[in-house]
């Protein structure tokens, strides 16, 4: 039996008719029941409306940001604003707005707000699909297309890990929202989702199945094995998707054509040739992006590339065909500046120029693009957390504009994701995504102070001893193909930057060797540095990055443009000098 309860019930029993019905020992058990069930809502409602610095849960329903200054999108600046969003949604923007006696009011009078940033592109926290084993009589010219990396069904939504530490990373920078893609190996890994960087543990997942997501890549020892045999291979598909959408139809109209046999891989190519979903493709150079545009002119896709980094001379085309473009915020780095001739050879002057030229345009890519009229986002794949702010300077600094570099952070990757209904700009109805500055976004002085993801309150501003000298070690242990690789890391903090150094076993040879960290981020529950491992006269990028509980880390170690692997490490005792003996 259900009883219907009021909190009036709580105070005078006597007066619900059901309650004449029991016992006086039922009734002393009911409503024993019914306060603490009152209790303990109360309690928790008042826990949750604490106030709480790491954005764990709402501080209410309801806040409201008093007399700031108001960058609702690039190229627009109010002052004396005021914003109020409820749930979630912002509900309203304008000086006249007073503050309801419901709200939670966050001062900005000192305070720059602009939209919450939107990544485009990005992988962190995805995990790899589990691939069928080959059978006993595979067939590398004929295989299985989930062999093959060809899985266009598989969705990102189930290889993600919301409550990661990488996305909390980046929502610190002002991150609120991101494209996610599929990881694996092949042309075809899967289709994008997107999320917000709202509180963990709630529902995050604003669309799935957003964009299918294409490269030209190969498994390896399997058909596709070439790039053109992807080019090939992606025709077939084509093909064979439209005569399987053709024979849905009839099927549908007259039972008596034999039935389809189902076939998820050409199902889920439909919506790319009904020009419902749009195809994400990764480029490497400016090969890939002729290539891109030879698929798209056969099979009228919606098509945006990804990874653009060079191809000045294509922008034209670009532009006159309506393709979407996500340049990647991964920079070069200068490598030119300090070499020494007297170890380049005789040629050195020369190569040098070329490096240089390369860099330079690398540097000057986005303004062109601007320039072009090419509406971009950009995409942190690749890219260690702290050079994000330093790459968007140097982007600006080499020919983006403030207002494009903003563009391409906000209403840009809106509209390419589709959603610009929601989210981009500071507006009424649309997501209270914002991010809180002390200062402009590109002053050099400029700290972020609060971060609000899906109406969630990210406090950022609270002041630590950061000038507090420390010192760190720890032993690590990665498990790579190639077997278990081990080592060191030595960090020490002074007036509040981070260098370290990293052992690691001698990939050309015994022994071991010892290299400078860059780009530390360390703080007591996570832990995120980059390095380089000259092999063969190249450098290859390494970047490790987890959490950290106590005195165990655990997280995976990056390799640019290879595989990640899981890599544990616990912190062990600083040796004593001997004046502490």
């Amino acid at each position: 039996m259900f009883i219907y309860l009021k909190v009036s019930d709580l105070f005078y029993p006597l007066k619900n008719p059901y309650f004449r019905l029991m016992r006086s020992h039922t009734i002393a058990k009911y409503l024993i029941f019914c306060w603490s069930f009152f209790l303990c809502t109360i309690l928790s409602f008042s826990l949750y409306a604490q106030s709480d610095n790491e954005g764990k849960r709402r501080l209410g329903s309801s806040y409201f940001i008093s007399n700031t200054t108001l960058i609702p999108e690039p190229g627009k600046l109010l002052q004396r604003q005021n914003i109020l969003f409820e749930n979630g949604v912002i509900t309203a923007v304008g000086r006249t707005i007073s503050l309801p006696p419901e709200a939670q009011e966050i001062k900005g009078d000192s305070l720059f707000v602009y939209a919450g940033f939107i990544d485009m592109a990005n992988k962190t926290g995805v995990t790899e699909p589990e691939i069928p084993e080959k059978p006993k009589d595979f067939d590398s010219s004929n295989p299985a297309p989930e062999i093959a990396g060809i899985h266009p069904h598989y969705r990102v939504s189930s290889h993600f890990l919301e409550n990661n530490p990488h996305d909390k990373e980046w929502r610190q920078l002002g991150f609120t929202l991101a494209q996610k893609l599929p990881l694996g190996k092949g042309m075809l890994p899967g289709t994008s989702a997107l999320y917000t960087y709202g509180q963990e543990g709630t529902n995050n997942l604003l669309a799935e199945n957003q964009s299918l997501y294409v490269k030209f890549s190969t498994v390896g020892g399997v058909y596709p094995n070439t790039d053109l045999g992807v080019m090939a291979k992606w025709r077939d598909l084509m093909q064979n998707a439209r005569l399987y959408k053709e024979h849905e139809t009839r099927y549908a109209l007259d039972k008596g054509v034999p039935r389809v046999e189902k076939n998820p891989v050409l199902a889920a190519l439909i919506p790319v040739i009904d020009r419902k979903m749009p195809v994400l493709l990764e480029t490497s150079d400016e090969l890939d992006i002729q290539r891109a545009l030879k698929i798209q002119e056969e099979n009228e896709l919606r098509l945006i590339l990804t990874g653009v980094n060079e191809g000045v001379q294509l922008l034209p085309t670009l532009k006159e065909r309506g393709i979407g473009l996500v340049l990647t915020l991964h920079l070069p780095e200068d490598k030119f500046s300090e070499s020494s001739p007297d170890e380049a050879g005789d040629d050195f002057e020369s190569r040098k120029e070329r490096v240089k030229a390369a860099y330079q345009q690398s540097l000057n890519f986005a303004g062109n693009v601007e320039k072009a009229g090419i509406p971009f986002g950009l995409t942190t794949k690749h890219l260690p957390r702290g050079d994000f702010y330093k790459n968007l300077q140097l982007m600006i600094k080499n020919g983006l504009s403030e207002e494009g570099a903003l563009a391409a952070l906000t209403v840009n990757p809106a509209t390419l994701l589709g959603i610009s209904d929601m989210a981009g700009t500071v507006t009424e109805g649309k997501m209270a995504n914002l991010l809180l500055m002390s200062d402009t976004l590109f002053s050099e002085a400029s700290k972020v102070r609060m971060v609000i993801a899906d109406g969630y309150v990210f406090d950022y501003s609270e002041k630590t001893d950061k000038n507090k000298k420390e010192e760190t070690i720890w032993e690590y242990e990665a498990k790579t193909p190639g077997g278990t690789s081990r080592g060191t890391w030595k960090f020490s903090r002074n007036e509040g930057k981070w260098t370290g150094s990293v052992t690691y076993e001698n990939p050309e040879g015994s022994g071991t060797r010892t290299a400078p960290t860059r780009t530390e981020e360390i703080n007591a529950d996570s832990m995120r540095f980059s390095f380089s491992v000259p092999v063969r006269g190249e450098d290859l990028e390494v970047t490790v990055s987890g959490t950290i509980s106590g005195d165990s880390f655990s997280g995976e170690m990056k390799l640019i443009g290879y595989e990640n692997f899981p890599v544990k490490a616990s912190k062990k005792d600083k040796p004593k000098r001997s004046n502490e003996l």
